[in-house]
């Protein structure tokens, strides 16, 4: 690896913590959309940090949609229940454990992604402009 590429990782690397996802939602300035990366699927860690950040974008950056690699029939049962549309279930471990019933149910009926789903109906309950959670898998 070139000297020139592994100093500029050097310097511009951070650790995931609280207060690097700080300087993460600095450096995002007014731009509208913010696509997050994923190096592995199913890692605690990962969708943690993840929700985490899409909870200060959601605060501190006003952003209003979340969408995810996820089929969309399944992810708009998500969707209908953050918003409070509709009957999908009464929890978000039930909408989520019988939406995400095929391959790769871990990826999305996991306890972080109810715990985030939890707060942001709670969030939405708050807001005019609800946040959206939308799959874009084809």
């Amino acid at each position: 690896m070139p000297r020139k590429l592994i100093d500029a990782i050097k310097d511009n690397s951070l650790p995931l913590n609280d207060e690097s996802l700080e300087k993460i939602v600095e450096s995002i300035g007014d731009t509208r959309i913010v696509m997050i990366g994923e190096a592995s699927h199913g890692t605690s860690e990962f969708y943690t940090i993840r929700a985490e950040l899409s909870k200060k974008l959601i605060e501190e950056k006003g952003f209003t949609i979340i969408a995810v690699e996820g089929d969309w029939p399944s992810v708009q049962a998500v969707n209908r229940y953050v918003k409070g549309f509709g009957h999908e279930g009464d929890s978000a471990r039930s909408v989520l454990m019988k939406s995400f019933h095929r391959w790769p149910t871990w990826m999305w009926a996991n306890e972080e992604i109810e715990s985030f789903t939890e707060w942001l109906k709670m969030k939405n309950m708050t807001l005019d402009n609800k946040v959206g959670f939308y799959g874009i898998d084809l």
